[in-house]
């Protein structure tokens, strides 16, 4: 799962219609929990945050990873952040890798949980190693904003940027070509890599732009 817009960029959503339907959407659980989670999400992709709120809450309360996952990105959208950590931490509880993530990013921010660079990098390493491409992007970039020390155990800078770069991310993509031609963050000095990586760098420039 992949959410579409980031945080304060929804037009329309304001906090007294989002605070409205937090009220509304206290309804008892239905059986039907993917039928559910599918209205919201119909909602949802179509913009109309407001509308997916009460059936993915209905979803979430029933134990619906996905459904705890969209429900606390929109809450953070709208700046409800102890309730989004809420339903995020329910997600994660699952194993499920877009709720570690977006955990993850709340505890890196400090919206409402307890900021924690450790932590967060920790639950970010998590959903990558679950199969979460996003993960390997937002650690990719600790490095490079020297947030993060490069790891001295594994994964290592250098595999970090790789599994970045080979979902397409461009910046790990570059990254990989100066460090390579450099021997910057304890990446070894490799002419090879650095061509081949500047090559892909360009390709995914150029895909960029299509």
């Amino acid at each position: 799962m992949r959410f579409p817009a980031p945080k304060k960029l929804i037009l329309g959503f304001s906090r007294v219609a989002l605070a409205l339907t937090l009220v509304c959407s206290l309804a008892p659980a239905r059986a039907d929990v993917t039928a559910d989670y599918d209205q919201g999400m119909t909602s949802f992709r179509n913009g109309d945050l407001l509308s997916a709120m009460a059936p993915l809450r209905r979803a979430a309360e029933a134990g619906h990873a996905p459904a705890q996952t969209t429900l606390a990105y929109i809450l953070d959208l709208g700046e409800y952040n102890e309730e989004a950590v809420r339903y995020y931490q329910m997600a994660a509880d699952q194993k499920y890798p877009p709720g570690i993530h977006g955990l993850a990013s709340m505890v890196l921010s400090g919206d409402g949980v307890e900021q924690d660079a450790t932590r967060a990098y920790a639950l970010f390493l998590e959903a990558a190693s679950l199969g979460y491409d996003p993960s390997w992007a937002a650690l990719a970039d600790a490095l490079l904003n020297k947030h993060m020390a490069p790891p001295t155990t594994p994964p290592t800078a250098e595999t970090i940027l790789t599994k970045a770069a080979d979902t397409g991310y461009l910046r790990a993509a570059d990254a990989l070509a100066k460090n390579y031609a450099t021997g910057g963050l304890d990446l070894p000095k490799d002419a090879a890599k650095a061509a081949q990586w500047t090559q892909r760098a360009i390709e995914l420039r150029g895909a960029t732009q299509k």
